[in-house]
C-alpha cells in the first residue's frame, strides 16, 4: 500500500512566526499603466479637472519599498486654494438644490467607482 502525503498550507501562526508571504495576488502592472497614462504628474483638481499651474513646486513620491520615484505632485498655493474653493461654492450653488435622493443617486454613484476599482486602488497605494 502506497503511503500519501496530505500537503498543507502554512497556519497563521506559522506565517506570523516566519514571516513569509506568497506573492501578492495583484501585479503592480495596472497600476504603473495608469501612473504612466497620467505623465507620473499629477497637478491640482480643481473645478473638475486636473490643473497644472505654472511655477508650482513639485514633490516627488517615492515608493517607501524600493526608493523609485512614482509620480510628481504639484504643491498648490494660496491662490490655488481661492480658486478651489471659488469652484467648490459654485458647485455648492447646483448641488445644494439636488433633492437627498438626487444627491444619494451621485453618492451611490461614486462608491460604485471606488468598488470597481478598489483593487487598482489597493495596489496604488501599496507602492
Amino acid at each position: 500500500m502506497e503511503t500519501v502525503k496530505k500537503v498543507t498550507s502554512p497556519s497563521v501562526g506559522e506565517i506570523f512566526a516566519s514571516m513569509e508571504y506568497g506573492p501578492a495576488p495583484e501585479s503592480d502592472k495596472i497600476a504603473q499603466n495608469w501612473l504612466d497614462d497620467h505623465n507620473r504628474q499629477f497637478g491640482l483638481f480643481i473645478n473638475n479637472e486636473w490643473v497644472h499651474p505654472e511655477g508650482r513646486k513639485i514633490y516627488e513620491t517615492k515608493s517607501p519599498a524600493t526608493g523609485a520615484v512614482l509620480s510628481g505632485t504639484t504643491q498648490g498655493n494660496s491662490e490655488d486654494v481661492d480658486k478651489a474653493v471659488g469652484a467648490a461654492r459654485e458647485a455648492h450653488n447646483t448641488w445644494s438644490k439636488l433633492s437627498g435622493h438626487e444627491r444619494a443617486k451621485h453618492l451611490y454613484s461614486i462608491a460604485r467607482h471606488v468598488q470597481k476599482h478598489s483593487r487598482l486602488i489597493a495596489v496604488v497605494e501599496a507602492l
